[in-house]
């Protein structure tokens, strides 16, 4: 997998319901976030439409490979197939901490304000050969739902790329099923 698309994966990970919140009012249990990216660089538009295709055309093999490796990541495809729509489990104690779900530790958020149910934040992930830099705003409607939407700039070593990325997210149940929390450091 090429950086670029590492690091796309990686922020839609740090970008997802958990990520921006300090503490939120939300239930613990299995979430659906459907996400929308959108980019100002062809290439990247391309590839990712590419990607979706290659999803919806996969062997039922080769998908529940891919389905088994996101649910040990904490992550599981919308049943139905939708590419741009991921399940994650949130545990309570992520809720309590309020928490990044980056693994390894890249990013980060800050200028973190809230009032009533909108959250405003700033962020930054760093890697080996790329670093990005953003600010978005997340909505929550109760406990069972949120919209977030994000305005980012990603620089590496070959180019630069602008993303917006919106997700919606709501709450399917309180059992996660076959989806495993996804593992987060301690902040």
């Amino acid at each position: 997998m090429k950086t670029r698309s590492r690091l796309l994966v990686a922020s839609l990970a740090a970008l997802s319901c958990g990520a921006i919140m300090a503490q939120p009012k939300i239930r613990p249990g299995l979430w659906e976030e459907n996400i929308k990216m959108n980019t100002d660089n062809a290439q990247a538009n391309a590839a990712m439409e590419q990607m979706k295709e290659k999803l919806a055309n996969m062997p039922p093999d080769q998908r529940a490979a891919i389905e088994k490796m996101m649910a040990s990541r904490g992550m599981g495809m919308q049943p139905g197939g939708a590419p741009n729509t991921v399940r994650v489990c949130i545990t309570k104690e992520q809720i309590a901490r309020g928490f990044t779900p980056d693994r390894d530790g890249r990013c980060s958020r800050v200028n973190l304000s809230t009032s009533g149910n909108v959250t405003k934040f700033d962020f930054t992930c760093a890697s080996e050969h790329s670093n990005m830099t953003g600010h978005g705003t997340l909505t929550t409607m109760g406990d069972t739902g949120f919209a977030v939407t994000t305005v980012a700039d990603t620089t590496s070593q070959k180019n630069a790329m602008h993303i917006q990325t919106d997700i919606a997210g709501k709450f399917v149940s309180s059992d996660c099923g076959d989806v495993k929390p996804m593992e987060v450091p301690n902040k």
